[in-house]
């Protein structure tokens, strides 16, 4: 008589468990790259639309932000954005725009020039990079 080769039921679950638990870990890694580059493109535009702003209007605009409350705006309106949990923010801009170690501002002049600057988000090790140069006041991620 033959003896038939096979796996057992419970070889089978423990490699399905093992399995489960690789995906898993996958999915959550996923899951942190769009919120990341949501956030950074959300800001980017932020940043785009007070160029905007500043030339449309012939007058400077300031965008700030406040990286302990994790909050950027348009200074003169009302309305503030919230970066998603997880997500740490840095700025980087001109000495004379920092206005404390928590909040900072890039300013927009009415040609389309900046102070310049850049604003670093990062989300588990992994960082977007939203950049402004002064000359142009053009507006870039990386």
């Amino acid at each position: 008589m033959q003896k038939l080769q096979g796996f057992s039921l419970l070889e089978v679950i423990v490699v399905l468990a093992i399995v489960g638990l690789m995906m898993g870990v996958v999915a959550a890694n996923l899951n942190e790259g769009p919120v990341l580059r949501n956030a950074a493109q959300e800001l980017a535009t932020s940043l785009r639309h007070a160029r905007s702003v500043a030339i449309l209007r012939q007058r400077e605009t300031v965008w700030a932000m406040d990286t302990s409350a994790k909050l950027y705006w348009l200074e003169g309106h009302p309305q503030k954005h919230q970066l998603s949990d997880g997500v740490s923010p840095k700025i980087n801009t001109a000495t004379r725009e920092v206005i404390s170690t928590q909040q900072a501002n890039i300013r927009f002049y009415p040609d389309g020039s900046s102070t310049g600057g850049s604003v670093e988000l990062t989300v588990k090790g992994e960082t977007y990079r939203i950049n402004v140069e002064w000359i142009s006041g053009r507006v870039s991620t990386r």
